[in-house]
């Protein structure tokens, strides 16, 4: 096992692959399959983006690739693949930093090595993400070929660097390599012709290459030969690629001049196929206005047409040509335009297209070209087109280039001039009207722009009419519409005249002749006056055939009766046409004939025919008892004729007058309303300077007086607007006189009046007054002006003494707006200026003003302060004592509650009033301030000293009268004037004196009275407000304390708030009004008034809300404050309440069920019903928090739990108290208030739970006993494993919200209680119970929950736990067939990714530590007391087979744990911890090694299952180790490793060294860390100390098993790192030839250190040459050693030393060759021994890799040793030889060391080596040797000499040779004695 943990480690630190998601060697541990899964699932995410991903499914993610080998595939099979492997890169690449194009990429590298194979196209698909660390991540593993690295070969230096490639320096790569530019272009276009293009490849090529040619430091020839071909390619794409082309082609054509050749080519290209127009458009102008205007010219024919291909080409154009200034290419554009349009069709649709659109300052460009074109080419079929287009738009502009260019021609030019004019004349007319030979120029005239022409046109219309002119002739129909037409649009006073002259009705029919007239007549473009007589004229001459048409003629006709002169003959007709009317004519027009005949002056109006028509309306009215119909209406509203209303407005005068006259008061004022709504609408839409003519004289006008004479006289030589305004004003003015003495008022009646005293004529004269004072005053500036004349007149004529009783019922008013509110006040104080004298007091207004002051709008405020600014100066500063006081109105201002009014004396109202002027600028500014303003004047002491002197302030005698005062208005405004009522209530709310409270509770008591007469007011009503304005002023916390004092008022509060007793399905009037008392009573209850009641009344207060709740007549009002508000905002009496629920709890204890229902029976209430009631008031009350409330309520909760028969009522008391009681709770653990242990016991609380069936009612209880845990932690710890017995199989298995919140609170107060109290060691049952529960836990709840538990705990210490019962879990599902188990596993998993780092390894190391401690079979009897298990775990009652899954479970969950992305990215706070974890892996790869081979020994390892899962076990803590190695940095590694050596335990310290060899394999120093390497080098010195570390204590297997891993790891480190830290490997050596390693006597140490020696010479050469006498005497001792067993058959420890002698021997000769001198004869016998040549006996591969291994050394001593040292030694060692084989040995190396000296030192040695072997020629030669012998030295000798012979020269070799002959030829000397 030793040997293949060496084995997997050494290959796994070597295997590294290239992969996107993986590190190197984690890829390497990553099979292909697990690979293909994680492509085909992100292919899979892919396709659902995209569906084009689909037919890779089939190719490149088919499972029949999983073994292809592109290497074995012929061409064309990877040309296929290649192309489905490009077309997937540029498919996938907007995806790129995607994870599912990871995934699938992943793939790709490891099936099809793209980056190798694919590098390039790998780089096109991704280089627009150059800058992002995915692009790097691929970069490292692309690999480049030869020819690819002259362009990509600044990819390399970046990806060493481990730097981002940075735009910049992509930039200025491509400036020096324009072969990376042009690969950049050619991979856009390839992936555009594949429609595999993306935005983000456009923008990145478009990018790219723009700054590419800005970087340019000049473009010429050559740069845009390279250029312009890659920008005509992309202007040959489709969307977005060839949008970035013309990016690109701006950005060129800024840089470069282009050939008019090469220009056109481009112009061409760009217009070709755009996708854009728009793009295109703005493309071609800026190539067009960058280039000089002579290479530019005429744009080609070809261009043009390809231009007019784009219907969309012309607006964009002009839209651009609105945005920039386009004027460089519009002047070739219409040039060009011009010069083709006359000779090419489509030119000329595109001109034609362009010319509508174009804008006026191109017009003048185009029109000179034309007529230049024009007069070059002569006529033309397309120009009557061209020329209709600029006629109509550009008439000017085309007559200046006529005019422009007829300047110094000659005769012809002006004739053809000539003829274009009057072409372009024709042409602009044929828009207009269709050409007719005969009548062309009549046709075109009369549509002329200029009015001269159709001023002639029109005379020669009249001429053809009238007979005159016989040359021409018109249709009927064709007169009509040139008619027809100028009754429409002429704006010119002279052609219309002439037009009407015309008898139109004989060529327009009359349903098109009247409505034009009567457009002509709204319109207003033409003074109508000069055109009066014509317009009727024709209008009466119109042939109606119906009665709508009558009506129209008769109203269009109507104005003129009265506004023009020459009226008779107007009159006569109209009366004619009254006549033939009938139907259609209005019955008050039949008396217009009367005074048809009279004839009246120029200068006035038709007196007669006014009057008359008047008389006629009366009449109508009379008959139809209907004054708001028919055609006069119609003459008031009619919006577009100011005429035709202000004849209505003066008709209506004069019925007014007449219906007044003749008593008819009702019909007078209906006709008065009609009258002024008429007249005030043409005052709201006359100008300044019409109002100006409306003055005082005006307003006095009545309707038969001179004055409305000459306002309707002037009507006809005046402006038409003043006239008008004036005649309206006078019309108000008369109406209102009429008025005043038909209709009389009874007076003081403005507040008081009611309909059953006032006449229907009267109340309509009022509020018409209202509505009339209202629409003179709406208007701004309503205090001058028109207005305010005709409002003073409105106000003295016919309102008189009772004005300010008017005004203030017009401020007063809710119905009203803020405007006329205002300037109603503004008036009163300007009447109140007027009319001061010494003796007013207007007292009984000055409430009235006081109320608005605290009006929502500014404005009336701001008016309300002025006005009690006026009366402080309309009053005396210092009255005297007993000075006379006319109080206005003093005994009716409000009618018959006027007796109720309080007056105060003038001195005090001069107070008041002086305290309210020096407070009205605040009021004024805030709607808010009156209230308290009016309470700091009216408070005890309070008051402004300087507002008027030292008097001014209140005292105590007059602020009482003042309050009083105000008060006595609140009571006779009670049904009067409620408005007042309410404002002045709200006013006063703050005032808060004991005057108010005894003065307005019998007005809210009787107000109270009316409602149950009636019903409740709707909420939000003036009633309403009222009525809360009353309980306000009794009920304000100011007067809660008078309130208790008087027996009154508290008792009426009471009453009120007790409501109605019956149901609301009995309610009537009565009793909703008393539920609407009972919520006002609420209301000021909730709002302070109960805060301010002292205990003994908040005790009543409560045991009254008590009772109505009980009762349950509390019915809270939509919008309203309800009973649980009062309890809610309302500190009430606790013990009151507990009281009541203590009496309920003894009463349900009593009796049950049974009890309950003979007690309703008998007519009693249901207690469960009535305490629910309760409990859920006192619930949202403050009071609901009292430890007061505890007692009764831990009473009522025993009552209920000890009700076998519960009801669901009783449930859900049940659940009120158990949440009141955990609010007591909460709270008294809130302000660290203890609660009496003894009150609530804990063991009820656990019977509710268990007892109840009711999910709230577990929550609830599981609450209370979280509560009761943070102060009774030893009642609940009593009870906690039912509880928690009781949440696994009920709690837990909730899914909603609410139920998570419980559990959650219930494990964050209960379980920390037990942790605190010392009972941790209950925790683990707790946790058993959730974790059995698991699967019934909704999934998506189990994590919150567990991390709430974990956390709870404490993750540190609980972590662990809860992960191994999971696990236990896991393994015991397993057992059972496996369903859910993965479910299990995964939990755990994501569970721990929720800790920190650093406890996410220390829970592994605890579970560790845990499965270290399991037994290796289950223990024969339980636990003994008090021993603790491991984790929680129940080993007892584990069987073998769960023992041995849990162990794998563990380990797996281990491996999967510190693998997993979610561990590692938190492993910054964990470094501390692996250490440990290390350690106790260590550990428990020992234990389960020992518990492994004792159940061997014991035989109970009988199943294959078994043996199974017990290597499993191993070899899944090897893979955790390997992955707490694979964690740990440098110096932590090198830190704990040496720990780890200094262990006891062997097995610790060998497994040590194999994590520290694996380490030192797969470091890789090219990094460049330096850091790093020093700290993994920090692991040699206790290595080196290992390998020669005696056995001690240690097993002396186990210790040799140490040494040898020691002396491994140090191999691999020398091999690693011994070239660039030679120092430590130096002393390292010293070891490793230790009496204990080299010197071992086990030949397995010895062929380590052996191994170790090798290596370390091999890397250090000389620098070891020091050292060469401590460990060569052991080699050569070890290699003799071996040699000589060699005949024998030898075990593999020995062989394995032998070849560890000779690799030693082999590195040292090869680097130490020249110091060997006195060892060379001991090497020479062991690596020539021919034991090393014989037949192996067995190992026969062993023993010839020792061959290997010795002919490798005599090679390197060939080339290594000097000659001067190798030859003697050789030479002697021969001599000594004896054996044949020995010397055929030493021959054969003489003469490879022959062949390996260079030529010059051969010349040294070459007699010695001829004689040495001539020599040995000899002793072949004796006969006494072996024949075989003998041929085998011969051969030897012979081949050696050929290898001297052939370095010899000519001149050396000859003496040589003479000598050989001489040899041959002589007698065989006799034998030597050795050979003998």
């Amino acid at each position: 096992m030793r040997n293949v943990d060496r084995v997997i480690s050494t290959e796994r630190a070597q295997r590294v692959r290239a992969s996107f998601l993986f590190e190197g060697r984690q890829a390497a541990d990553i099979d292909s399959q697990t690979i293909f899964d994680i492509g085909s699932d992100g292919l899979k995410e892919l396709r659902q983006i995209d569906r084009r991903f689909d037919v890779f499914a089939a190719t490149l993610f088919s499972p029949a690739v999983k073994d292809l080998d592109r290497v074995l595939q012929t061409r064309e099979e990877n040309a296929r693949l290649d192309e489905s492997i490009r077309t997937f890169l540029f498919l996938m690449a907007p995806y790129f930093l995607t994870k599912p194009a990871g995934k699938a990429l992943e793939w790709l590298i490891r099936r099809f090595r793209i980056q190798e194979f694919n590098a390039q196209d790998v780089l096109a698909a991704i280089l627009p993400y150059h800058e992002t660390k995915a692009f790097l991540t691929m970069l490292t593993i692309i690999t480049f070929d030869a020819k690819d690295l002259g362009m990509f070969g600044f990819l390399v230096t970046q990806r060493k660097a481990r730097r981002l490639l940075d735009r910049g320096t992509l930039m200025a790569q491509c400036q020096r390599d324009r072969e990376l530019m042009g690969f950049v272009c050619t991979s856009v276009f390839a992936a555009c012709k594949q429609k595999l293009d993306y935005p983000g490849l456009h923008s990145f090529y478009a990018m790219i290459f723009s700054q590419y040619i800005g970087g340019l430091a000049s473009v010429d020839d050559q740069d845009l030969q390279f250029v312009l071909p890659y920008v005509l390619d992309g202007l040959g794409l489709d969307g977005d690629a060839q949008i970035a082309a013309y990016m690109v082609l701006g950005t060129l054509a800024t840089r470069v001049a282009l050939t008019a050749d090469a220009l056109e080519k481009t112009l061409c290209a760009v217009a070709q196929h755009p996708t854009d127009v728009r793009a295109m458009t703005m493309c071609v102008v800026q190539l067009v206005q960058t280039q000089e205007s002579a290479v530019v010219g005429r744009l080609s024919l070809r261009f043009v047409q390809q231009l007019h291909a784009h219907a969309a080409f012309p607006r964009v154009l002009c839209e651009l040509a609105g945005e920039y200034d386009v004027t460089l290419f519009m002047a070739p554009l219409l040039t060009s335009l011009a010069h083709h349009a006359l000779g090419d069709a489509e030119a000329m649709q595109l001109l034609s297209a362009l010319v509508p659109l174009l804008p006026a300052k191109y017009a003048g460009v185009l029109c000179e070209q034309l007529v230049r074109e024009y007069v070059a080419r002569g006529d033309s079929d397309n120009l009557n087109a061209v020329l209709e287009l600029l006629q109509l738009r550009y008439g000017q502009q085309l007559e200046d280039a006529i005019s422009a260019c007829a300047e110094g021609a000659d005769e012809s030019v002006h004739r053809l001039l000539y003829q274009l004019k009057m072409r372009g004349s024709q042409a602009g007319a044929s828009r207009v009207l269709p050409l007719q030979e005969t009548a062309t120029t009549l046709y075109l005239s009369i549509s002329h722009v200029d009015p001269g022409m159709r001023l002639v046109a029109a005379s020669a219309l009249r001429d053809i009419v009238s007979g005159k002119n016989r040359e021409f002739s018109l249709t009927t129909e064709d007169a009509g519409d040139l008619l027809l037409s100028r009754l429409e649009h002429e704006d010119d006073q002279r052609v219309m005249e002439i037009i009407l002259e015309l008898p139109l009705a004989d060529y327009l029919p009359a349903a098109k002749l009247v409505p034009a007239l009567v457009s002509l007549i709204d319109r207003g473009r033409l003074p109508i006056e000069p055109l009066s007589d014509a317009i009727v004229a024709r209008l009466l001459e119109a042939d109606a055939s119906t009665d709508e048409l009558q009506a129209q003629i008769v109203e269009a006709a109507f104005p003129f009766v009265l506004q023009f002169a020459g009226t008779q003959a107007v009159t006569r007709a109209l009366a004619g046409r009254v006549k033939k009317g009938g139907k259609g004519a209005a019955g008050w027009l039949a008396g217009i004939g009367k005074c048809a005949g009279a004839a009246s002056e120029p200068s006035k109006y038709n007196k007669r025919a006014v009057a008359a028509l008047g008389a006629g309306l009366v009449k109508q009215w009379v008959q139809l008892a209907d004054a708001q119909s028919g055609i006069w209406m119609a003459q008031l509203r009619r919006a577009g004729s100011l005429a035709a209303r202000t004849a209505a407005i003066a008709v209506g005068v004069q019925a007014v007058a007449q219906l007044a006259a003749s008593k008819d008061a009702s019909r007078a004022v209906a006709a008065a309303s009609a009258v002024l709504a008429a007249a005030l609408g043409v005052l709201s839409a006359s100008s300044s300077d019409g109002l100006a003519a409306v003055t005082e004289a005006v307003a006095s006008t009545t309707a038969d007086g001179a004055q409305w004479e000459q306002l309707l006289g002037a009507l006809s030589s005046g402006s038409a607007d003043a006239a008008c305004a004036a005649v309206a004003a006078g019309s108000v003015a008369a109406v209102l006189n009429t008025l005043a003495t038909a209709v009389e008022l009874q007076p003081n009646q403005w507040f008081a009046a009611a309909p059953a005293t006032l006449g229907d004529a009267e109340q309509a004269y009022r509020a018409l007054l209202r509505t009339t004072f209202a629409s003179i005053v709406a208007r701004a500036g309503a205090q001058t002006g028109a207005d305010g004349v005709l409002a003073g007149q409105l106000l003295r004529r016919c309102v008189g003494g009772d004005w300010a009783q008017f005004l203030a019922s017009v401020w007063l008013s809710e119905a009203a707006a803020a405007g006329v509110r205002a300037r109603a006040l503004l008036a009163f104080r300007a009447l109140a200026s007027a009319q001061a004298s010494a003796t007013a007091d207007y007292q009984t207004v000055l409430p009235a003003i006081v109320a608005v002051l605290g009006d929502s709008d500014a404005q009336v405020r701001a008016a309300g302060a002025a006005c009690v600014k006026q009366l402080k100066q309309t009053y005396p500063h210092a009255p005297a004592k007993n000075a006379e006081q006319d109080i206005y109105l003093y005994d009716a201002f409000y009618g018959a509650t006027s007796d109720r009014l309080q007056y105060l004396p003038l001195a005090v109202v001069v107070r008041l009033v002086a305290q309210l002027a020096a407070h009205a600028d605040s009021m004024a500014a805030d709607a808010g301030a009156l209230a308290v303003e009016l309470g700091s004047i009216l408070s005890r002491g309070a008051g402004s000293q300087s507002a008027g002197g030292k008097h001014s302030r209140l005292n105590g005698q007059t602020r009482a009268s003042a309050v009083t005062f105000m008060v006595s208005h609140v009571a006779a405004a009670d049904g009067v004037v409620p408005q007042l009522q309410t404002r002045l209530l709200e006013a006063l709310g703050a005032v808060g004196a004991e005057e108010m409270q005894a003065q307005l509770l019998p007005l809210l008591v009787a107000h109270v009275e009316r409602l149950k007469a009636r019903a409740a007011p709707q909420a939000g009503s003036a009633e309403d407000r009222l009525v809360r304005a009353q309980f306000g002023a009794c009920y304000s916390a100011s007067s809660a304390g008078r309130v208790e004092r008087a027996p009154e008022a508290w008792a009426t509060f009471l009453e009120y708030a007790a409501g109605a007793a019956a149901a609301p399905d009995a309610w009537g009037a009565a009793e909703e009004a008393q539920a609407y008392v009972q919520q006002l009573a609420f209301e000021r209850l909730a709002s302070g008034f109960g805060d301010a009641l002292g205990p003994a009344a908040l005790a009543q207060v409560t045991e009254s809300l008590i009772d109505v709740a009980m009762r349950g007549n509390a019915y809270a009002r939509a919008g309203g404050v309800g009973l649980r508000d009062v309890f809610a905002r309302v500190r009430l009496d606790a013990a009151a309440a507990a009281d009541q629920i203590s009496a309920i709890a003894g009463r349900l204890a009593a009796g049950g069920e049974r009890r309950r229902k003979r007690a309703r029976a008998a007519g009693g209430g249901d207690e469960v019903a009535e305490v629910a009631t309760l409990l859920e008031c006192v619930q949202g009350a403050e009071m609901g928090s009292s430890p007061a409330l505890v007692p009764a309520l831990a009473a009522l909760l025993a009552a209920l739990v000890g009700d076998a028969a519960q009801s669901g009522a009783q449930a859900y008391v049940l659940q009120l108290v158990l949440a009141m009681l955990t609010r007591v709770f909460d709270a008294a653990n809130a302000a660290g208030v203890a609660v009496a242990e003894s009150v609530v016991r804990v063991d009820t609380v656990v019977q509710a739970l268990r007892t109840s069936a009711s999910p709230q009612t577990h929550n609830q209880a599981l609450l209370l006993l979280a509560a009761v845990a943070a102060q009774q932690p030893d009642a609940v710890l009593h009870h906690v494993m039912a509880v928690f017995t009781f949440m696994g199989a009920n709690v837990l298995r909730q899914d909603d919200e609410y139920s998570v919140h419980v559990i959650q609170q219930t494990l964050q107060r209960v379980l920390p209680a037990l942790v605190r109290r010392g009972a941790a060691a209950q925790a683990a049952p707790v946790l058993r119970v959730f974790v059995d529960t698991l699967t019934h836990i909704p999934r998506h709840r189990r994590m919150a929950l567990f991390t709430t538990l974990v956390r709870t705990l404490g993750a540190d210490t609980h972590a662990a736990p809860v992960a191994a019962l999971l696990l236990e879990k896991n393994a015991a599902q397993r057992l059972r067939g496996g369903r859910g188990a993965d479910d299990v596993l995964a939990f755990a998993l994501s569970l721990t990714h929720e800790l920190t780092g650093a406890q996410q390894l220390a829970c592994v190391a605890q579970l560790l530590r845990a499965v270290a401690a399991l037994p290796a079979e289950p223990p024969q009897a339980e636990p003994a007391e008090g021993e603790p298990l491991p984790l929680g775990l129940d080993v007892a009652r584990m069987g073998a087979k769960q023992l041995r899954a849990f162990r794998l479970v563990a380990l797996d969950y281990a491996h999967q744990l510190l693998t997993s992305r979610q561990f590692t990215a938190k492993l910054a706070d964990a470094d501390a911890a692996l250490a440990d974890a290390a350690q106790t892996l260590l550990l428990l790869i020992g234990r389960l090694a020992a518990q492994h081979a004792e159940l061997a020994a014991r035989g109970r390892l009988e199943t294959d299952v078994a043996a199974r899962a017990w290597t499993q076990a191993v070899q899944l803590a090897y893979a955790v180790l390997d992955d707490v190695n694979a964690l740990m940095q440098p110096a932590q590694f090198a830190a704990t490793v040496a720990r780890l050596l200094g262990h006891g335990d062997a097995k610790v310290r060998r497994k040590a060294l194999a994590l520290a060899t694996a380490r030192l394999g797969a470091f890789d120093a090219r990094a460049g860390d330096d850091a790093a390497l020093d700290a993994v080098l920090a692991l040699l010195p206790p290595v080196a100390a290992a390998a020669n570390a005696p056995d001690g204590a240690d097993d002396a297997r186990d210790a040799r098993a140490c040494r040898q891993a020691a002396l491994l790891c140090v191999a691999t480190a020398a091999r690693r790192f011994a070239g660039l830290r030679p120092a430590p490997f130096v002393d390292a050596a010293a070891a490793v030839a230790g009496a204990h390693s080299l010197g071992a006597a086990h030949p397995a140490v010895a062929a380590a250190a052996l191994v170790a020696l090798a290596v370390l010479c091999d890397q250090l050469g000389p620098r070891l040459i020091p050292a060469l006498p401590a460990y060569l005497p052991g080699v050569l001792k070890h290699l003799r050693t071996a040699t000589a067993a060699l005949p024998e058959p030898m075990a593999a420890d020995d062989l394995a030393l032998l070849i560890g002698a000779l690799s030693a021997l082999q590195a040292i000769v090869a680097n130490m060759g020249a110091f060997l001198a006195p060892s060379l004869p001991a090497l020479l016998a062991g690596v020539l021994s021919p034991a090393l040549r014989a037949p192996p006996p067995d190992n026969a591969e062993l023993r010839a890799e020792a061959l290997a291994k010795a002919d490798a050394v005599l090679a390197a001593a060939a080339t290594s040793v000097p000659a001067r040292q190798l030859l003697p030694a050789l030479f002697a060692f021969y001599q000594r030889a004896d054996a044949a084989a020995t010397a055929v040995l030493i021959v054969e190396f003489a003469g490879r060391a022959a062949a390996a000296l260079p030529r010059n030192h051969l010349t040294q040695f070459h007699k010695p080596l001829f004689k040495f072997l001539l020599g040995a020629l000899d002793v072949a030669r004796n006969p006494r040797v072996p024949a075989a012998a003998a041929d085998a030295l011969e051969q030897a000798a012979l081949g050696a000499l050929q290898r001297v012979v052939v370095k010899l020269s000519d001149a050396l070799f000859a003496p040589l040779f003479r000598s050989l002959v001489e040899w041959a030829t002589a007698a065989a000397p006799p034998p030597p004695p050795a050979v003998a």
